[in-house]
C-alpha cells in the first residue's frame, strides 16, 4: 500500500519594518568611542544589519559557552535550554508523538509541541521527520552535525509573521563555525551506570584564503542502550503506580468455559510469575508489567557529513552553499513481548458460526487438557455479579474462550529468546541549501536562495497475525501444516504432520525472565514451539519519506529616516514552499 501527499505553499510575501536598535536600548545613549563589530543576522529578523543586542528574546549560544558544556550532544545541548520542554531523543516509545521515530531527537520550545517549534541550520529549513507525529512537522535534531556548530540561537517568542505557523512556538537555529581555519579532532565517552556508556568521535577541517572558506565536519556518535529494569523509580508494584506500564492483556491469561459463559478465570499462576492478580471491572485478569522489557535509551549508531563553501564572487556579491548526510541506525528496539491484539479473527478460521470472532481453545488442546489434570478444582469469578465459585475443572470439558490476552506476555516471547519482541529503525538524510546575497549600488541589500532536504525512514517491528493465532489455538499452526496452501483456508489435521498448538497457558512459560523467577508448574513438552511463533508473529516494515523545496528571496534596507531609538530599517521577501510525505506499507 502506498500513501503520497503533497503539501504546496503558495508564493507569499512578507514585509517587516523595525527600528534597528530597540527601544529598550535607547533610554540611556551612553557616550563611547564606537568600536568595529562584526555584523551578524540574529533569527527572527531579516532585517540586515540588526544587532545581536537587539530587542528580541533571543538567546546565543557561542562556541566558547559550548567548549565550557563539554561539547554537548545535540540532545543534551537542547535539553539543557531552560525554555526547552519534552525534548524527545532518548527513547520514543513512551510518547505517542513520536512513537515510531526511536533514534531520532526534537526540541519543544515553551511546551506548546515539537512541530510548533521551527528547527533552521544556517537560518535555512529542514525536512521533517518522515515519522515523527505522523509527518505532523517535527525535525530530526539527531542529524545536525554537532561538531560542526559554532552557536546557537534560540527565538524564545513566536516569530509566525517571519517563518511561518511552524514557528509559534519560536525558532532554534543551528548556525555553522564561521572562517575556521586548521584541523579540530574530538572524541568523548560518557559512563553511564546499567549502560556500556555512549562515545564518539568527531573532526572538523577548515581552511580560509583571501575570497572565500571551505569547513568540513565529521562526527560518529554510539549510544549504549539502557533497559527501563536497570532503573529502580521505572519499576514500581502495581499498588504504587498501577499506570506505570502494567497491562491487564496478556500471558498469564483469563479464559471463560463455554459450559458457563457467564463466568470467568484468571490462570492461577499469575502471582507466581510476578504478575499482579486484580479486576478489570468484574472481569478478573492479571496485571503484568510490559515497560522492564523496553529500553530508556535505545541502542543507537549515528554518523552526519557537513560541508559548506563560501566565496566572494565580487565586492557586492558572496555565494554560500553547504551539503548535509546524515544516517541513524537503531539495530535493536526493544518493545513489549506482544501486544494485545486490536483485531479479531474473521468467521473463515471459526469451527462453528458461534464462535466467529473469538479466539477459542478447543477441548483437544493440550494446554487445556493439562490445565484440567493439574487442577482439580478452579475459581471461578461472575461476569455478571462479581461472585466467586469453586467448581470441577470438568467445566472447561468443552472448551474455552481465551479473553484479555496477547499470545506472549510477562514470560518473553519464545521467537526471540523468551525476551522483548525486537523490531528496528533506521534513517537516511539528505540535505543541499545555496544562496547568493549582495548589495545593489543604492544600498539595498538581496538574497536568494534555494534549499532542498529529504529525510527516509524505515521502521520495522512485529505484530500478530490474529486468523494464525486463533488456527494455532485449534492445533492447525506452523509454517507447514497447510497441504494445499493453493486452496482458501488451511487443509491440514489438528496437531498432525506440521500442524501444532499454540498452549495459552502458563505451563508454556519457562519463568520471569525480568525478574528470574522459574515457573514450577513449566512443561517443556507444553512449551511454544518457536516456528510456530515465528509463523503468526510476522515482521512489518514501513517505509515512509519527507521531501523539502524552499525558493526565496529577500531585499532589505534603511529608509534614511531615524528615530529615538534608532534608524528605521525595512525588508521584504518572497518565498516558495513544498512538501513532499510518501509512504509505503
Amino acid at each position: 500500500m502506498k500513501r503520497t501527499v503533497f503539501l504546496r505553499g503558495g508564493s507569499s510575501l512578507a514585509l517587516a519594518i523595525a527600528l534597528t536598535a530597540g527601544a529598550a536600548h535607547a533610554q540611556t545613549r551612553p557616550d563611547t568611542t564606537p568600536t568595529e563589530v562584526e555584523e551578524v543576522v540574529v533569527t527572527g529578523s531579516f532585517i540586515r544589519g540588526t544587532p545581536e543586542d537587539a530587542a528580541l528574546p533571543v538567546d546565543v549560544i557561542g562556541a566558547e559557552e559550548l567548549q565550557k558544556r563539554g561539547s554537548p550532544s545535540t540532545v543534551e545541548l537542547l535539553k539543557a535550554l531552560s525554555v526547552s520542554s519534552g525534548v524527545l531523543g532518548d527513547t520514543n516509545q513512551f510518547d505517542s508523538r513520536a512513537q515510531g521515530s526511536e533514534g531520532s531527537g526534537s526540541v519543544n520550545l515553551r511546551g506548546l509541541g515539537s512541530q510548533r517549534t521551527l528547527v533552521l541550520l544556517n537560518g535555512r529549513r529542514l525536512a521533517i521527520n518522515p515519522f515523527g507525529a505522523a509527518g505532523a512537522g517535527i525535525v530530526d535534531t539527531n542529524i545536525i552535525p554537532a561538531a560542526a556548530i559554532g552557536r546557537l540561537e534560540v527565538l524564545k517568542d513566536g516569530a509566525a509573521a517571519t517563518y511561518g505557523s511552524d514557528a509559534i512556538a519560536g525558532v532554534v537555529n543551528f548556525i555553522t563555525k564561521k572562517n575556521f581555519s586548521g584541523l579540530e579532532v574530538g572524541a568523548d565517552y560518557r559512563v553511564i551506570d546499567g549502560s556500556d556508556g555512549d562515545y564518539g568521535l568527531n573532526a572538523t577541517f577548515g581552511k580560509v584564503w583571501d575570497n572565500g572558506n571551505f569547513l568540513v565536519s565529521a562526527g560518529w556518535q554510539h549510544r549504549s542502550k539502557l533497559s527501563v529494569a536497570e532503573r529502580s523509580w521505572a519499576n514500581t508494584p502495581y499498588l504504587n503506580n498501577p499506570e506505570a506500564g502494567w497491562s491487564a492483556a496478556g500471558s498469564p491469561s483469563v479464559f471463560i468455559p463455554l459450559a458457563s459463559s457467564t463466568n470467568a478465570l484468571r490462570d492461577p499462576a499469575c502471582a507466581g510469575l510476578g504478575g499482579y492478580p486484580g479486576f478489570s471491572g468484574l472481569t478478573p485478569v492479571c496485571y503484568w508489567h510490559y515497560t522492564p522489557f523496553d529500553n530508556l535509551v535505545e541502542k543507537s549508531d549515528g554518523v552526519q557529513v557537513y560541508a559548506e563553501i563560501n566565496a566572494d564572487l565580487s565586492d557586492k556579491t558572496k555565494f554560500h552553499v553547504e551539503v548535509l548526510y546524515a544516517h541513524t541506525d537503531v539495530p535493536e528496539w526493544n518493545t513489549s513481548p506482544s501486544y494485545a491484539a486490536l483485531a479479531v479473527p474473521t468467521a473463515e478460521v471459526a469451527p462453528s458460526a458461534g464462535l466467529a470472532g473469538r479466539y477459542y481453545v478447543p477441548p483437544t488442546n493440550p494446554g487445556l487438557q493439562a490445565f484440567i489434570a493439574a487442577n482439580p478444582t478452579v475459581t471461578l469469578n461472575s461476569l455478571v455479579t462479581g461472585a466467586q465459585s469453586t467448581v470441577p475443572s470438568s467445566v472447561f470439558a468443552f472448551g474455552a474462550l481465551n479473553v484479555a490476552n496477547r499470545p506472549f506476555g510477562i514470560g518473553g516471547n519464545p521467537a526471540f529468546g523468551y525476551g522483548p519482541s525486537i523490531g528496528s529503525r533506521s534513517f537516511d538524510a539528505f540535505r543541499v541549501s545555496g544562496d547568493l546575497k549582495g548589495e545593489f549600488d543604492n544600498g539595498i541589500g538581496w538574497e536568494m536562495a534555494l534549499t532542498y532536504s529529504q529525510e527516509v525512514g524505515i521502521r520495522t517491528g512485529y505484530d500478530t497475525l490474529v486468523n494464525r493465532y486463533a488456527l494455532a489455538l485449534q492445533g492447525l499452526g506452523g509454517p507447514t501444516c497447510d497441504s494445499n496452501p493453493s486452496l482458501p483456508g488451511i487443509q491440514g489435521t489438528a496437531a498432525v504432520g506440521g500442524c501444532m498448538y499454540f498452549n495459552p497457558f502458563a505451563s508454556a512459560i519457562p519463568g520471569n525472565p525480568i525478574t528470574g523467577a522459574a515457573n514450577p508448574g513449566y512443561n517443556s513438552a507444553l512449551a511454544v514451539n518457536k516456528d510456530l511463533a515465528k509463523w503468526f508473529f510476522q515482521k512489518l516494515s514501513t517505509k515512509q519519506s519527507s521531501r523539502l523545496f524552499v525558493g526565496e528571496a529577500v531585499l532589505n534596507g534603511k529608509t534614511g529616516i531615524s528615530l529615538a531609538g534608532g534608524d528605521v530599517a525595512w525588508a521584504a521577501g518572497v518565498q516558495y514552499r513544498r512538501s513532499y510525505f510518501k509512504a509505503d506499507y
